[in-house]
């Protein structure tokens, strides 16, 4: 999955370096020509509701109602049951070779331009929809100076400023311009539709619970990039007969992508602050639903519900919910110091900055063209992806100490079938020789009361062999299964200054350091001799692998949270991985004359303390051992009364 990430950030990477490009082309274009732009013109409102659009109601004009508009007395705002808008431009002088008007900007679902006094124009277009913003690059060859162009717009119903924006200049020169004219909002649309059919192609390869939050990721690239390129008007200047399905899939895509962020940031942060995520949440589940039928209803059978009342208001108040609730729990769980809500805060906040303070310059001229939004949008995008990214990551880590968890738990399992038959086999020989050894033991201490004095010498000899054989498999049986007949709260730090002081002799015979570190009054409940006998054998394993002059066994005792941890550290041969997983099993041993039985009976100890004891070893390097034992209350001194 770290492959796919890659591939998204540099496929953005791309993106911002090729608008950069082409933005920047475009301005140094600009900069270069040779243009006048038209601040000039007259301007006449016309009502032909209920009429076919044709160039011919240009003739309805009025000539005593014409109104200038220049830099100083701009355009009124839209008379009322305005239908259409009559524009009367003179052309400037033409100093060029070859002389064009590019209409940069004008508004209307219909669009006729002709010269005056003639009756063909020569440019018109019409559409079926309501997207009205339209540009056009017309040649200006023929045509005298002082001439005027009439320019004939039937007006949509929503907007109320339609001052157009116009330029001159020479046509070839304006052309590359004209042609790169909303590319950006193409190609930047474009690549986030592509993202997510590339994240649709990878998710059926994720986890279940993966899915959630890819599947909303992926629906918050396809709703932006639907908007964005919807948003452009080169799109419906060249492919002006789809525009009516690039128009519905706006409106759908304003209703699913609040929803598509309230489950991305519910993923993520968890169902924030008394649940306010989730219910938010599951509460715009059906409000959007209600929505998109509705929308439905309006555009089939019930045409009288106002669409454009649906898609402003409701997604206004939802989105401005939503941007409220994300924006608390952000900032509450950034407070806390996590990282992902941090990340989500600063794109989040950008984001927002940027696209109210454009809202509030459209709402202001409604002829502005919304531009910034496009870069703060792509910095949410990026903080979104890098908090997928992190949370893949981190499912990947747990997954990888699940499966470290997974593979110890498998081998203490099988140590402790191998233990289980050891001890099993123990006690069966320990009962099977026992008897014998006791029965011998009692005739041989018969003879000896019958037997002469150099007789009872060798007898006496024979029995004190019969018991030290007995011993031997008494041991053995403590080995496989330790008792801890004799059990209390005990001081650690004092047993491990106890083995020091019993230990520092035969560390100064092999020339290594023994040092020993432990807070005061740290107690356990446990056997302390079963205690020290593990102990004693880890430290010696230590000494037996260090380098005789150079060598250092290190031990530290310490209260972490409930638990006492006893750390023993040397600098000795260490061992490899495979052995280190052999550890503690029976007749297992890294020394030539070992027999293993030592580290078994550590191991068993430990865990009948209910302790644990974990090794962690690097070849040539060294050993660490860490016992972990539940830590105990210290015992209560008793009162003495006095006499």
């Amino acid at each position: 999955m770290k492959s796919a990430h890659y591939l998204m950030i540099g496929a953005l990477i791309f993106i911002i370096g090729t608008m950069f490009q082409i933005q920047q082309v475009s301005l140094n274009n600009e900069s270069k020509q040779n243009v006048s732009i038209i601040t000039k013109w007259d301007y006449q409102w016309l009502n032909e509701s209920g009429r076919p659009f044709s160039a011919a109601w240009a003739d309805d004009a009025d000539p005593n109602k014409w109104e200038k508009a220049d830099p100083n007395s701009p355009m009124t705002k839209r008379a009322n049951q305005a239908t259409a808008l009559l524009l009367r431009v003179q052309i400037p002088p033409l100093p060029y070779a070859t002389p064009g008007i590019w209409l940069k900007r004008v508004y209307g679902t219909a669009v006729s331009v002709s010269i005056e006094h003639q009756n063909n124009p020569i440019y018109q277009i019409e559409r079926s929809y309501g997207y009205d913003v339209n540009y056009a690059l017309l040649p200006l060859t023929g045509i005298d100076n002082g001439s005027s162009l009439i320019i004939l717009l039937r007006l949509s119903e929503e907007r109320q400023s339609l001052e157009p924006e116009m330029v001159v200049g020479d046509y070839y020169h304006m052309l590359p311009q004209y042609e790169r004219f909303g590319l950006i909002e193409l190609f930047y649309g474009g690549s986030f539709l592509f993202i997510a059919l590339a994240m649709v192609t990878c998710l059926f390869f994720l986890k279940r619970e993966q899915r959630s939050m890819w599947m909303s990721l992926c629906f918050i690239f396809f709703c932006l990039g639907v908007i964005i390129v919807s948003y452009s008007p080169a799109f419906y200047h060249h492919y002006g007969a789809y525009g009516k399905p690039l128009l519905a899939g706006f409106d759908i895509a304003l209703f699913l992508i609040a929803p598509a962020l309230a489950v991305f940031f519910e993923q993520v942060l968890g169902p924030g602050i008394y649940g306010m995520t989730k219910k938010f949440r599951q509460l715009l589940m059906p409000a959007t639903a209600i929505l998109v039928l509705l929308w439905v209803l309006g555009k089939t059978v019930v045409p009288s519900i106002s669409l454009s009342l649906l898609e402003v208001l409701p997604v206004t108040i939802m989105g401005s919910i939503l941007f409220i609730i994300l924006m608390i729990h952000s900032i509450g769980y950034a407070s806390k110091g996590n990282q992902d809500a941090i990340i989500l805060l600063v794109g989040h906040s950008v984001f927002t900055v940027v696209t109210m303070l454009e809202i509030i310059r459209y709402f202001q001229d409604e002829t502005y063209h919304l531009i910034y939004w496009k870069w703060g949008l792509l910095l949410f995008l990026l903080s979104l992806i890098a908090v997928m990214g992190r949370q893949f990551s981190a499912n990947h880590d747990q997954l990888v100490q699940y499966s470290q968890e997974l593979e110890m738990f498998n081998r203490e399992i099988q140590r402790s079938e191998k233990m289980e038959l050891i001890s099993q086999l123990a006690a069966s020989i320990a009962h099977e020789v026992r008897n014998p050894l006791q029965v011998t033991r009692g005739f041989l201490q018969l003879l000896g009361e019958k037997a002469v004095e150099k007789d009872r010498q060798y007898l006496t000899l024979a029995i004190e062999e019969l018991d030290r054989a007995s011993g031997i498999i008494t041991q053995f049986l403590t080995f496989a299964k330790p008792q801890m007949d004799d059990v209390a709260t005990f001081n650690i730090t004092e047993e491990l200054y106890t083995i020091y002081d019993m230990l520092k002799p035969l560390s100064v015979m092999q020339s290594a350091t023994l040092e020993l570190v432990a807070e005061p009054e740290l107690y356990t409940v446990g056997n302390a001799d079963k205690f020290k006998q593990a102990v004693i054998n880890m430290i010696k394993n230590s000494l037996e692998a260090t380098t005789e002059g150079e060598g250092w066994i290190r031990i530290h005792a310490a209260a972490e949270r409930k638990e006492i941890v006893i750390h023993v550290l040397d600098n000795g041969e260490g061992i490899d991985q495979e052995a280190m997983n052999k550890l503690g099993e029976p007749y297992f041993s890294s020394k030539s004359k070992g027999t293993g039985l030592g580290l078994m009976v550590t191991f068993r100890i430990i865990e009948a303390m209910n302790g644990t004891l974990r090794f962690n070893s690097t070849k040539g390097e060294g050993t660490a051992a860490a016992i972990r034992l539940p830590a105990a209350a210290a015992p209560k001194k008793e009162a003495h009364t006095p006499d």
